[in-house]
């Protein structure tokens, strides 16, 4: 018993620096979060106002290609 408190206390500074790692981590990823949700707010509200100025349909910007499929 005496030997699994002394391996899990030589542990400890390591444990330490992993959950200091993962600390900052969960805080770049809130920011990278944020960040993108005002990104496609703005995508949103851009998308809006071309869809308002564009006067051609979006099906008419689609090329058909033909597909040959390949015989041995």
């Amino acid at each position: 018993m005496k030997s699994l408190f002394r391996k899990i206390k030589n542990l400890v500074p390591y444990l330490l620096l992993i959950a200091i790692y993962f600390f900052f981590i969960n805080i770049e990823a809130q920011k990278n979060r944020t960040s993108d949700e005002d990104l496609k707010i703005n995508k949103h509200i851009n998308d809006e106002k071309a869809i308002e100025r564009s006067t051609f349909n979006d099906s008419s910007m689609t090329i058909p290609i033909p597909v040959i499929p390949f015989n041995q």
